[in-house]
């Protein structure tokens, strides 16, 4: 293919057709690529501190190393700088192909554009940037909110606060709430979004901010800061889900170790790796890319949350 010698016209139209059947389309990333090389894929990650992301990493690493490439993973300590110069070190290592988890609040578009411009194969994981016409694989963040949202209230519940990174870049999330509130006629104003950092201390503080307004329930956007808020409401002599409902997101360990296992939201996250590595391979070997893919997430019930 890309007019390279040795590939016959039929095994051409053979591969056009089967990328026609399939929906496949061109990726300006892949216009020019190279044979590789380096049999490296980068991976860059905001931190593993936060367990998601390090349950990705572990996925990732296998799925590329069963199509036999090394991975090299970049942690940007959701610092631009850092991202900035692991771009540049990849270029430099030539990696074959990136993953990229932009951290939405941090990242420059400009960094990210260096490696349409080195003919880097690259596509985002978990998040994206609606300005580029760049592959994703995620998961549908506001309807799994949406669906936890909607299942307190059918509970009762209608004091619910929710505590979420950014407000900007956590928007997915503040739109599922305030849809499934509407429908059931419910108008909460702008204060019971509150946000914190995922620093257990951070978590804490905000969770006796909360508690002092008496919440019915707590919704965090990650199983950590569920985690953390249990924790403070424990010390504080809050009965769990008797006194407050609390819900996390992603479904990682921490959701079923704590102390009280965490009725949450499942994201599919083996099932997006996998995709994601092998769409990023397809791009690099044809130059093609599938349409991007949005997951279902699932509600996980468990005993922070009233039956």
């Amino acid at each position: 293919m890309n007019g390279k010698p040795g590939v016959t016209q039929k095994t051409k139209e053979h591969i056009i057709s089967i990328a026609k059947e399939l929906n496949y389309k061109p990726n300006s990333s892949a216009r020019s690529l190279r044979v590789s090389k380096t049999k490296m894929i980068g991976l860059i990650i905001p931190d593993i501190v936060n367990n998601f992301y390090g349950v990705i990493v572990e996925y990732v690493r296998k799925e590329v190393e069963s199509y036999g490439y090394f991975l090299l993973l970049g942690i940007t300590g959701s610092n631009s700088a850092n991202e900035e110069k692991y771009i540049n070190e990849f270029i430099t290592r030539g990696v074959d192909g990136v993953i990229y988890i932009p951290q939405l609040k941090h990242s420059d578009i400009r960094y990210v554009e260096q490696f349409d411009e080195c003919k880097i194969p690259y596509l985002f994981l978990t998040a994206r940037y609606e300005e580029l016409d760049v592959p994703y694989v995620l998961c549908d963040l506001k309807k799994g909110f949406y669906e936890m949202t909607k299942h307190l209230l059918e509970q009762g519940l209608t004091e619910i606060y929710v505590m979420v990174g950014d407000k900007k870049v956590d928007q997915p999330y503040i739109s599922g709430f305030y849809e499934a509130c509407r429908e059931f006629g419910i108008c909460p104003d702008e204060t019971v979004i509150v946000e914190s950092s995922f620093e257990f201390e951070a978590i804490q503080e905000v969770a006796d901010e909360i508690f002092f307004k008496g919440p019915q329930a707590i919704m965090t956007i990650s199983d950590i800061m569920a985690c953390g808020v249990m924790q403070q409401a424990r010390k504080r002599g809050i009965r769990i889900p008797e006194e407050l409902s609390v819900t996390g997101y992603d479904d990682v360990i921490y959701s079923i170790i704590n102390h009280i296992p965490i009725s949450t939201v499942m994201q599919p996250i083996k099932e997006m790796c996998v995709i994601a590595v092998n769409n990023l391979m397809n791009i690099m070997k044809y130059g093609i890319v599938p349409p991007s893919v949005i997951l279902e997430p699932k509600l996980v019930l468990r005993e922070t949350t009233r039956d």
